[in-house]
């Protein structure tokens, strides 16, 4: 099992600062957003000791042209940094077109040497695992795997038997953190704002670990806790507790 941080791209610190922070909390990978990657940033996790282990995020949307170019871009930035997955996330309804839109943006990230993660959501348009596996097979299991949210898993309309299906095979990587009783029914405000450290919420996350742990997955399970109370402590302090509130689950 491999613990690495997707972090807040609203944190304001220098990414080379980050990525040995990230380090130093004991992660042996750190996820990075398209816009933060230039000729340098590997050099930085080099010199840490850890990799980027996912690039984000592709938006499939209406715009096909805008798709298509910051697939492109994102592409490139995953090659600079040895990236395994590129994040893809639904906003527009996946028709049979859009499908096809979806397969030349995996086409690209293959020619990079990158898979698409794909992250199903209850803010998207694809929502479950059942969806999102869908999405894998019309793209090819050879260039896609399914991205599971435990926020996303618990809040939205999977159910523990999909999860116990999944095989460790279909599974680019797993995001980790708590859920709290909802303050409105905005999800994608819940998702970006209100967050939880692993034991500090309402999921149950015992059960969550133990069933793909259970099934074979011995992966990639990334720390992502959106939270805006929590975006004002240290980023030290907040990574060192993303790590420790996480490890038991896994270990």
């Amino acid at each position: 099992m491999e613990l690495v941080l997707t972090p807040d791209t609203r944190w304001p610190v220098d990414v080379d600062d980050l990525v040995a922070m990230t380090a130093a909390a004991g992660f042996s990978g750190l996820g990075m957003t398209g816009a933060w990657i230039t000729a340098d940033t590997a050099a930085a996790y080099e010199a840490a000791g850890i990799r980027c282990h996912e690039v984000m995020a592709l938006l499939i949307t209406d715009d096909d042209e805008a798709t298509l170019n910051w697939a492109q871009r994102l592409a490139h930035s995953a090659a600079l940094v040895a990236a395994p997955w590129i994040t893809t996330v639904f906003v527009a309804d996946i028709d049979a077109r859009r499908l096809e839109l979806v397969s030349r943006c995996a086409a690209i990230f293959a020619d990079a040497g990158v898979g698409m993660a794909v992250e199903f959501s209850p803010a998207g348009s694809v929502t479950s695992i059942t969806e999102g596996l869908a999405i894998v097979d019309a793209v090819g299991a050879d260039r896609a795997a399914l991205l599971v949210d435990s926020w996303h898993f618990y809040v939205g309309s999977s159910t523990w038997g999909d999860l116990e299906r999944l095989r460790p095979e279909q599974l680019a990587s797993v995001q980790f953190s708590d859920v709290q009783a909802p303050l409105s029914d905005d999800v994608m405000a819940e998702t970006m704002e209100r967050r939880v450290m692993p034991g500090d919420g309402l999921a149950d996350l015992d059960r969550f670990a133990t069933t793909l742990l259970e099934g074979g997955f011995d992966g990639l399970v990334s720390v992502e806790v959106l939270n805006r109370e929590l975006r004002r402590l240290p980023v030290p302090e907040f990574v060192r507790r993303a790590y420790e509130s996480t490890v038991r689950y896994w270990t």
